[in-house]
């Protein structure tokens, strides 16, 4: 049977079916269906030209012709899983059909059965008139792969996450020291809190120290340092609790400490600078 294409346009929608009836062939009556389907769709009566080319299939499970009618009409009017199934078996009658491979891995892509589409994709050789397009979405899916694998990834570490305490206004700067105290500077509390690996929160650093505290670092010595952006100091709190200013400067703000030189990395957001502050005394 010739493969003969005409356009018909429903709803300024361009679709493609083969338009001449069938000519005769050993099953008279899949013949008959078939024709009957190209009837039906001419005269926009799609439920009925779907049902007369799967009749005409269940006759003749090799009627390449009523396949490919049937997957166009199923993808047009978005049956996309029918026309999947319907597209897979039309290429396993006519696997030299490159047309209905580049557009099943299409509608593989497009319901996010990437791989597979890749599986058809690559079967369109390089001397077939859709090697070009198929090796342009072939591009597209493996791209659209590498964002699904880091949208799975972003997932998976949300589910991981926990809330530590959800009692801490504002808070801002978050170091932990060497026996596993997680310390929460709270900017509007003007506090710095302490909580212990069995969650008990307590205030380490109060307001009558703070004001604005943000950025956090500790030493090899569980000292902590804290950026008092409003007052524009840096603090230090030994782990006793004692308190002391150690330097002034304005609108500290990241704090980080090099433990192996033993300098402290202080931000400094009102002139644009990077201060290092020598902590051996």
């Amino acid at each position: 049977m010739n493969k003969l294409i005409t356009s018909v346009i429903f709803l300024i929608v361009s679709f493609f079916v083969y338009a001449p009836k069938a000519a005769a062939q050993n099953i008279p009556s899949a013949t008959v269906y078939y024709n009957q389907g190209i009837d039906f769709y001419n005269g926009n009566e799609i439920q009925n030209a779907i049902s007369a080319f799967k009749k005409a299939i269940e006759i003749n499970p090799k009627f390449y012709e009523a396949y490919y009618n049937l997957a166009k009409i199923q993808e047009s009017y978005k049956y996309f899983n029918d026309a999947i199934t319907t597209y897979e078996k039309l290429i396993e009658i006519m696997p030299e059909d490159y047309e209905s491979m580049y557009n099943l891995g299409n509608l593989l892509y497009k319901r996010g059965y990437l791989k597979k589409s890749l599986t058809y994709l690559d079967r369109v050789p390089n001397y077939s008139e859709y090697y070009a397009d198929a090796q342009k979405l072939t591009e597209i899916v493996e791209k659209r792969q590498v964002e699904v694998a880091q949208e799975m990834k972003l997932k998976e570490n949300t589910m991981k996450k926990s809330s530590l305490v959800e009692t801490i206004q504002a808070p801002s700067g978050v170091a932990v020291d060497k026996n596993g105290n997680v310390y929460v500077a709270s900017f509007s509390q003007n506090a710095v809190y302490k909580i212990t690996p069995d969650n008990t929160k307590s205030t380490f650093v109060g307001p009558n120290n703070l004001s604005g505290p943000v950025g956090l670092a500790i030493d090899a010595d569980n000292n902590i340092y804290i950026a008092n952006y409003t007052k524009g100091n840096i603090i230090k709190a030994e782990p006793d609790g004692k308190v002391t200013v150690l330097l002034l400067i304005k609108k500290p703000y990241c704090l980080n400490v090099d433990n192996a030189h033993k300098k402290l990395l202080i931000t400094e957001q009102e002139k644009n600078t990077v201060i290092k502050f020598d902590l051996e005394e």
